[in-house]
């Protein structure tokens, strides 16, 4: 009788501190889901001058706390390279957002007769970027801090505007700390620095050929009836190549390594 209390009390004893265990299981993720909602959903990296003409630009990374909405790009970090000191809409209405986006045929700065249009809608996203920034919703994040954000996470280098304005740290750091990264400059031709970590924009097969000359990998828009160039492939997470997967899965656009056998990327433009 006497062992067999024994028996009773120490199944009590293990079912109280499993119990015990649970709860306090349960009150750790209630708590790390409660630091979680309260975390911001992004960062400023930089605020400094632009490379093209010294206009005051920001760095801001979201998608920190709550994951991408975007379909093609799927869960990734996004970056946006944007003036400080006025809307983005604003920016490419008047012409001047040349400071982050160079010398690209997609911006508000390229003459309109030659003017391409650009698939970033600057009064969507950008603008709700902006005007959470404005309201102070990112918190700076010290440069010592930058790979915390990215670290085992996706990053698109440069959402919207050109990598290629901002100091090349930053995206060092960020290729370092993260799993993969997509990015892409139409400033090729002033960034050799850059082949290794993004791609060349191009927007001819003239361009392709001459940046490809210079070590780079290329991205290249084209009209829809223009062939692909030999050493190119349809971007694998297009529309026109079935969305086999997405720019996360992908891995393709992530500049070029050495000896690198890869080919480079062509989309339709749309």
């Amino acid at each position: 009788m006497v062992k067999n209390s024994r028996f009773v009390t120490k199944s009590i004893s293990n079912k109280k501190a499993i119990r015990k265990a649970l709860q306090k299981r349960i009150d750790a993720i209630a708590e790390k889901q409660k630091k979680k909602k309260n975390e911001p959903n992004g960062y400023v990296l930089f605020e400094g001058p632009s490379k093209i003409d010294g206009s005051p630009i920001v760095v801001i990374v979201t998608g920190t706390r709550n994951k991408s909405a975007n379909v093609k790009t799927a869960d990734m970090l996004q970056t946006w390279i944007m003036r400080s000191d006025m809307p983005p809409h604003e920016a490419k209405r008047q012409g001047l957002d040349s400071a982050i986006c160079g010398n690209c045929p997609f911006s508000g700065s390229t003459p309109k007769d030659t003017r391409k249009p650009c698939y970033v809608l600057v009064w969507q996203a950008p603008l709700s970027v902006y005007k959470a920034y404005k309201r102070g919703s990112y918190p700076r994040l010290p440069k010592n801090r930058i790979p915390e954000a990215f670290e085992g996470r996706k990053a698109r280098i440069g959402s919207y505007g050109d990598p290629y304005v901002v100091p090349v740290w930053l995206w060092k750091a960020i290729a370092e700390a993260s799993t993969h990264r997509t990015g892409y400059t139409h400033q090729w031709r002033s960034a050799p620095y850059l082949k290794t970590l993004i791609m060349a924009s191009v927007d001819t097969e003239e361009e392709y050929k001459e940046a490809t000359a210079l070590g780079w990998r290329t991205f290249r828009t084209r009209g829809k009836y223009e062939p692909i160039a030999r050493g190119e492939i349809m971007c694998p997470a297009s529309k026109e190549a079935g969305n086999l997967t997405t720019c996360a899965d992908c891995r393709l656009c992530n500049g070029s390594e050495p000896n690198d056998k890869r080919k480079s990327i062509s989309i339709i433009i749309h």
